[in-house]
C-alpha cells in the first residue's frame, strides 16, 4: 500500500527542522579560552634564585594561578623564588569552559661554601703592660679567632693561658705568678671557627725588679752642661773638658734608715738612652735626712735630656716622690 504524497511531504520537512535546530545549537556555543603561553623561566633555579612566570591566554574571561598567586589579567608575568620544588598551574575560564595548564619549577640546593683552610694572620704582638708579676700580652687578628698564651724561661715554654673571651679579632691575655726581674719567652695562638691555628714567633719580655721599701723625696734637680780646664796663670785654659751634669737633693721619707742610695744618671737622646753613670751615696741616711748628689759624665751632643733614678743597697729601685 502506498504513502500518501502529502504525508510523505510532512515527514522530509520535519526532519530537515531538526537538522538545522541541532546544527544552529552547535554553531552558536562558544569556544573555550586557549593558552597560548605559559612558562618558567628559568624553570630549574638554585634556593633563593628567582623564576619568572609568563603566560598569554585568549578569549578568557577569568585566570587564575594556584600556589597564592591568585587573579591575574590575560596576558602577564610575575617573579616568584619558590622555597622548593613546585607546580604552578594555570585555570582559565570563559561561558565556552575551563582549561589548565601546569609547569614544574625545579628547586635545587645552594652548593656547600668553600672549605677554609687558611688561618688567622696575627700582628701588632705586645707587651701592653707588667708588673713585678703579671703581664699582660696583646695583639690583632685578621679574622674572629681564639687566643692563647705560651710563655716560660726558655723557647720550650710550659706554661700557657687562655683568653676568656669567644672568637674576635683583638685578644689581650694576662699572665699571673710571675718571677720579679726575670726575663720570658713567649710565643701567641690564634684559631678561627674553622679550626685553622697561627703561632706567632717568639718574643721576649723582662719582669721588673721588686720596688724597695724605701721612699725618697726629691727637694730640688738641676741637669745642664758644665766644662773643666787646667788654668795656668798668663797662659790660655788648656785641657778643656765637657761634661754632662745633674744634680739635686733628696729626703728619706721612710721610717727606717737607709744603708747607702745607689743614684743613676740617664741621658737621653730622644726615647734612647745613650749612657749613664752611678754614684753610691755610702753613709747611711736617716729618716728625715738630706742627702746632696752631684754626677757628671762625659759631654754628648746628641742628649737632649738628663734623668736620675735611685735604688737602695740590694738594687732595689726607690720610690720617688715631689716634695
Amino acid at each position: 500500500m502506498g504513502v500518501r504524497t502529502g504525508s510523505r511531504w510532512y515527514l522530509v520537512l520535519f526532519w530537515l527542522l531538526a537538522g538545522l535546530s541541532v546544527c544552529s545549537t552547535i554553531a552558536c556555543r562558544p569556544k573555550p579560552p586557549i593558552i597560548l603561553v605559559f612558562s618558567a623561566t628559568p624553570s630549574e633555579v638554585t634556593l633563593g634564585e628567582p623564576t619568572t612566570l609568563k603566560w598569554v591566554i585568549d578569549g578568557v574571561t577569568t585566570v587564575t594561578i594556584d600556589q597564592g598567586v591568585g587573579s591575574v589579567a590575560a596576558v602577564g608575568q610575575i617573579t616568584l623564588s619558590p622555597d622548593k620544588t613546585i607546580a604552578y598551574t594555570l585555570t582559565a575560564t570563559n561561558t565556552g569552559g575551563t582549561v589548565t595548564k601546569s609547569v614544574v619549577v625545579h628547586v635545587s640546593a645552594p652548593p656547600p661554601p668553600p672549605v677554609d683552610t687558611i688561618p688567622p694572620i696575627i700582628a701588632n704582638v705586645s707587651v701592653t703592660s707588667k708588673s713585678e708579676t703579671k703581664a699582660v700580652i696583646s695583639w690583632t687578628t685578621n679574622e674572629p679567632s681564639s687566643g692563647q698564651v705560651e710563655y716560660g724561661l726558655t723557647t720550650d715554654y710550659g706554661s700557657t693561658a687562655t683568653s676568656e673571651t669567644e672568637l674576635t679579632t683583638t685578644h689581650s691575655v694576662t699572665l699571673t705568678e710571675l718571677q720579679p726581674n726575670t726575663s720570658y719567652n713567649y710565643r701567641v695562638k690564634s684559631k678561627d671557627k674553622a679550626g685553622n691555628e697561627a703561632l706567632s714567633a717568639n718574643y721576649t719580655f723582662v719582669t721588673p725588679a721588686p720596688k724597695s721599701p724605701y721612699v725618697l723625696e726629691l727637694q730640688w734637680l738641676e741637669w745642664g752642661r758644665r766644662t773643666e780646664s787646667i788654668l795656668f796663670p798668663g797662659i790660655e785654659p788648656t785641657n778643656v773638658k765637657k761634661f754632662l751634669f745633674i744634680k739635686g737633693a733628696v729626703r728619706n721619707n721612710s721610717q727606717a734608715s737607709l744603708r747607702a742610695v745607689m743614684c743613676t744618671m740617664n741621658c737621653w737622646s730622644g726615647s734612647k738612652l745613650v749612657k749613664y753613670e752611678t754614684y753610691v751615696y755610702r753613709s747611711p741616711l736617716l729618716p728625715g735626712r738630706v742627702f746632696e748628689f752631684d754626677i757628671q759624665t762625659a759631654d754628648d751632643p746628641s742628649v737632649d735630656n738628663v734623668t736620675v733614678d735611685f735604688a737602695d743597697s740590694l738594687g732595689q729601685e726607690i720610690r720617688l716622690i715631689e716634695k
